[in-house]
């Protein structure tokens, strides 16, 4: 082999040492790149996912404050519609206490005409029927009134209710509870009971609710706070679970009571409660 085919020989290995150098080097520099490139997207992303996360709390924020904002409102609400019927029953109390003193006919004691005979006092009259015998007269000088004396535990009740108006529900019920033990001849008796059922309500406290509202309903048929009591005992039923006994109290309510708020509520639950079983 002479000088030149041994050059052209170590020529060719030195190329391909070479061009296989240049080519790992290619391979090598875009391995470098490619790994580059993930790393930009991968740190793209997380920066993308950490700024949806930042976004997502805010708006989790934002949803809270709503709610705590429209649960102030739904409160302030309920306590000034709550107020604004405990100052119209205590309106109606008012007017139906001014029948506490009642004119009454006077008395009459059958005392047979003789002039010397005194005429009997106001204090020594004997109550007793008015004599139709037209051979008695009745010579006594009777005011045209008397009082009725009669203990209705009105300051009592005015108190108890003046405890639940101001929100101190416990305390309302045990002093309502109290009452019917207190004044048993109250005319308070219906209202008592009533607002037992609403403070129990408010408290949650649904089986004493239920058992407030039914004394109204079955031990006071001639009060006017039936309709309300029926109506309040259907809702207490229906948040005690007995959804069927509450579609039959407020069913009652609809036919008993017809154009009254008490049944325009009864026939709003009456519908919500048809929906939720289908």
């Amino acid at each position: 082999m002479n000088v030149t085919n041994k050059t052209l020989i170590v020529l060719a290995v030195l190329l391909s040492l070479v061009m296989s150098n240049s080519v790992w080097a290619d391979e090598a520099a875009l391995t470098q790149r490619i790994e580059r490139l993930e790393r930009i997207i991968q740190g793209q992303g997380l920066v993308s996912l950490l700024g949806r996360v930042d976004q997502l709390q805010k708006e989790v924020q934002r949803l809270n404050g709503d709610n705590e904002s429209l649960r102030h409102q739904i409160e302030t609400m309920k306590k000034n519609q709550r107020e604004r019927y405990l100052d119209l029953d205590q309106r109606v109390e008012k007017l139906s206490a001014t029948a506490t003193l009642v004119p009454v006919p006077a008395p009459v004691t059958p005392i047979i005409a003789d002039v010397s005979e005194p005429a009997a006092s106001a204090e020594n009259v004997p109550a007793v029927e008015p004599a139709v015998d037209t051979a008695i007269v009745d010579n006594t000088p009777a005011p045209e009134t008397l009082p009725v004396a009669v203990e209705n535990g009105e300051a009592a009740y005015q108190s108890a209710l003046q405890t639940l108006r101001s929100g101190q529900y416990e305390q309302a019920v045990m002093a309502l509870e109290k009452f019917p033990a207190d004044y048993p001849q109250s005319s308070y008796l219906p209202n008592a009971y009533y607002w037992q059922g609403e403070a129990n309500y408010v408290l949650r406290d649904f089986d004493k609710a239920i058992i407030a509202f039914t004394k109204v309903v079955n031990d006071f048929p001639a009060s006017s706070k039936v309709a309300d009591a029926s109506l309040k005992l259907g809702f207490s039923q229906y948040e005690n679970g007995q959804f069927e006994v509450a579609k039959t109290t407020l069913a009652s309510v609809v036919n008993n009571y017809p154009n009254t708020s008490a049944a325009r509520l009864a026939k709003v639950r009456l519908d919500r409660i048809n929906k939720e079983s289908n």
